[in-house]
């Protein structure tokens, strides 16, 4: 006759089994605590979410020096004669760039397709479709220079973002490039000049 505690063990090995593999880190996977794998793309994409109040950690009215240590990016240097220029930080998607103004960040432009804003808009999308994802508040101003253009601008809704906006630049179908930020940086055509 089988001794009776043998009669357990068919019974727990799959237990036992699925304890150590709860353990285990799935191949080709990295750990949490790997600081050498990459961000996943979407937190890649997270960080450049273009917002009415801002992207990522920058804030629309940041101090230079707070915006490079949220990014922890030394690239973000003032413009030479301090008024107004463009910085590009470190990691940025091409075609990115932020206004910066009496040393604060005013203003971030877009030019490229895939930068999308927190509604999902993007270079390259209809008119139709910006109107779709903001289908309160915004407004369609003529452009200054293309007469089939238009700018499409959404203005913050809370009072504290009242002087903020994002501003959809199009062909008169298709956006070409957009820019958020504060008033009245954010409403330069020509940027600084």
């Amino acid at each position: 006759m089988p001794d009776p505690s043998m009669r357990s063990i068919p019974l727990m090995l799959p237990l036992l089994l699925a304890a150590l593999a709860c353990g285990r880190e799935a191949p080709g996977r990295p750990g949490a605590a790997d600081s050498t794998a990459p961000a996943p793309p979407e937190a890649e994409a997270e960080r450049w979410t273009i917002r009415v109040d801002g992207v990522g950690p920058i804030r629309f009215g940041m101090a230079l020096a707070d915006a490079r240590a949220a990014l922890g990016d030394s690239l973000l240097v003032a413009p030479a004669g301090g008024e107004c220029g463009f910085v590009v930080p470190r990691g940025a998607p091409a075609g990115v760039r932020f206004m910066v103004e009496q040393a604060k960040i005013v203003r971030v432009d877009v030019d490229p397709s895939g930068v999308r804003t927190a509604a999902g808009a993007e270079v390259g999308m209809s008119e139709a479709d910006v109107r779709g994802r903001y289908p309160v508040g915004l407004r369609v101003q003529p452009h200054k220079y293309d007469p089939k253009g238009r700018y499409l601008v959404l203005q913050g809704t809370e009072p504290v973002d009242s002087a903020r906006r994002l501003i959809f630049e199009t062909d008169g179908q298709r956006v070409v490039r957009y820019r958020a930020g504060i008033t009245p940086a954010v409403e330069y055509v020509e940027g600084c000049a």
